[in-house]
């Protein structure tokens, strides 16, 4: 008897949520509520430009102001670059400055300056404009 009760109220359930997912479908789709109100649309061209900001927060700093160039592929280029410059330009700043400061540390009693770690950082520099 447990057998069928389970397949009767299986069977049931499926045909009440048939149901239900129909008449839902039907209230939605032909019922519309009467209170709904056309919002006001106007040109982006007709808005002050606190409520351009307001809307348009997240839109790079280059279509904002067309005064600026669009260099996110040098942005990008630096990003994929920057270990290996950051070694060359190290090592070279490194080699430049290195007979720099020899020359000059006897004159303030300095026996020797030398670099431990010289590194520009993990995070490239960023361009804009």
């Amino acid at each position: 008897m447990g057998f069928v009760s389970t397949i009767l109220g299986l069977c049931g359930f499926g045909v009440g949520i048939s149901t239900g997912i129909t008449l839902g479908y039907y209230f939605f789709i032909y019922f519309q509520s009467s209170d709904v109100k056309d919002p006001a649309v106007r040109p982006l061209v007709e808005q002050e430009n606190e409520s351009l900001q307001r809307l348009l927060h997240e839109i790079p700093f280059w279509i904002k102001n067309p005064d600026f160039d669009r260099i996110d592929w040098l942005n990008k280029f630096l990003q994929l670059m920057w270990p290996y410059l950051d070694k060359a330009i190290c090592k070279t700043a490194k080699n430049i400055v290195t007979p720099i400061i020899a020359e000059h540390s006897p004159k303030y009693k300095i026996e020797s300056v030398q670099f431990e770690v010289l590194t520009l950082g993990s995070l490239p520099p960023t361009f804009q404009g």
